[in-house]
């Protein structure tokens, strides 16, 4: 039996109800009190945001004590109408026979969550707040963190102090910034996307098995996640892969690449960015690391997975935390970047007014610099770069697919790598290939001259040591048809846009 969405139980809480499917059980009224207790939660963040707006028309005498009146007249309404909701709410639950045995099996897992508790509490789906915690870091740790934590902050309010420009560019970005950087960490998104979450973790539980986690990060952030198990379906469980998926600006694990890598028949787990749906914290850059460190050590002590059978998939923005895991971990099997870019600077300048340029440039570099590049040139193992032709988002010119900043994260790769194959020439001609897709492309490989048995034969693998001697004293043609082999087994076309699920034999490159 799995319920529709069940909030927390305590009744002091916001979010206290149960909702079901059930045919005999038609709770119209506790709908309609979810509706007016998440609207009134968004106009409350709404209003908090405008509260600087407010306060200076008050102050310039647009709102007059009569309108003052009109506000306190109209909040009172309200704050009686939502005092009645929660005790009609919660009159309704206390007399609900099967939210009497949640409520049972909530605070059974809350006093022991021995296997037992934990199989029956999984049978819910219910507000994360009050999910206990699956995983969290040893307490000397968290203590040891915190401890850095301080004299970090210390250090940063000093450089803040004396540094004007910099004190700007920290306040832009903890004021509107991190939004335009992670629209889906804003209460608004989720409040459109609300139903739509609901719907796909709850397939993702019934379809496939998954089984909802609470991971506690080192820095105190709770991250929602989530798990597809498909070990007892391979015939050597041991061999089997877990895909890490991390989303988008804008995804969650409940409506994002989940639905791909599933489809790999290995298993998966997916994770919600701090503030993004229920998982708690704002997106900056360091909560960020925290989390994927957090994600992958509960896939190693938790699920039991080896490093060396873990696959990092990225999409779009979510290809910095992988990129970040795989310079963490550098034994993972492989990483998939899709729809990624090679620095944010580039991505974020045209988006902006001009007049703000170097405030941009400022606030990404000193604040969050998300350098995927960096990240992976740290990583040695197996790479693979989708590019999307029509991506209307990495690329800078969507109709010019030379402009999409996943060549340049080819490029960097594959010079980090591979140095002694590039000159003026070659370079030329890999930008010559990344600057057509499709036909075309094979096009430009058979002028060349490029035969794929023949380069696998002189280059049998893309692991090993980097940066490699691979084209020391090689002639300009040999490092040329070498070159665009690489380039063509590191990065392959996908003909769509941004959002498109990716297909499932892409990622039979390396699995």
């Amino acid at each position: 039996m799995f319920t529709d969405y069940i909030f927390t139980p305590e009744l002091y809480k916001v979010y206290t109800g149960i909702r079901r499917n059930d045919n005999y059980i038609q709770l119209w009224q506790e709908k309609i009190a979810d509706k007016i207790l998440m609207t009134s939660y968004i106009f409350t963040r709404i209003a908090t945001y405008c509260s600087p707006a407010l306060l200076f028309m008050y102050g310039k005498c647009f709102l007059n004590p009569e309108f003052i009146n009109q506000v306190f007249f109209h909040g009172s309404i309200a704050g009686i109408t939502l005092i009645t909701t929660f005790l009609l709410r919660s009159y309704g639950r206390a007399i609900n026979p099967k939210y009497k045995v949640f409520y049972q099996d909530l605070k059974n897992a809350q006093l022991e969550y021995s296997t037992n508790n934990k199989k029956n509490l999984h049978k819910y789906d219910f507000d994360f707040s009050s999910w206990p915690v699956d995983f969290s870091w040893p307490i000397n740790e968290e203590k040891t963190y915190r401890k850095n934590l301080m004299s970090y902050n210390f250090k940063l309010a000093l450089q803040l102090l004396s540094s004007p420009s910099r004190l700007i560019g920290f306040i832009a970005l903890h004021t509107f910034g991190i939004s335009l950087i992670y629209p889906g960490s804003t209460s608004f998104l989720f409040y459109l996307m609300h139903q739509n979450l609901q719907s796909g973790r709850r397939s993702l539980i019934t379809t496939f098995g998954g089984i909802r986690y609470k991971l506690k990060t080192i820095d105190g952030n709770f991250i929602d996640s989530m798990f597809v198990d498909r070990r007892p379906m391979h015939i050597n469980p041991l061999n089997s892969k877990l895909i890490i998926c991390t989303e988008g600006n804008a995804g969650f694990y409940e409506a994002g690449i989940m639905s791909s890598a599933v489809e790999t028949h290995h298993s998966v787990l997916g994770w919600n960015h701090p503030g993004f749906g229920h998982s708690t914290g704002i997106p900056y850059i360091k909560q960020e690391q925290n989390a994927a460190e957090t994600v992958m050590e509960f896939a190693i002590k938790i699920l039991k997975f080896s490093p060396q059978n873990i696959i990092l998939y990225g999409w779009s923005i979510g290809g910095f935390a992988s990129s970040y895991l795989a310079k963490q971990f550098p034994d993972v099997h492989a990483v998939i970047l899709d729809a990624t870019f090679d620095d944010l600077v580039p991505l974020a300048i045209p988006r902006m007014p001009s007049i703000v340029e170097n405030l941009v440039i400022l606030c990404v570099r000193e604040f969050t610099n998300l350098h995927v590049a960096e990240n992976i040139n740290q990583y040695h193992g197996p790479v693979l770069l989708i590019r999307r032709s029509n991506d209307e988002i990495i690329a800078i010119d969507p109709q010019n697919v030379s402009s999409n900043r996943g060549n340049h994260l080819l490029e960097s790769l594959l010079e980090n790598r591979y140095p002694k194959l590039f000159t003026e020439e070659s370079r030329l001609v890999l930008w010559n290939w990344l600057s057509t897709s499709g036909e075309q492309q094979k096009q430009l490989l058979n002028q060349y001259g490029v035969d794929s048995k023949e380069q696998t034969n002189s280059f049998p693998s893309v692991t090993g040591n980097h940066p490699s001697n691979l084209g020391d004293g090689w002639s300009d043609q040999n490092k040329i048809n070498m070159l665009l082999y690489l380039a063509n087994r590191y990065m392959k076309d996908f003909n769509s846009t941004h959002c498109t699920p990716l297909p499932v034999e892409y990622f039979r490159y390396l699995i």
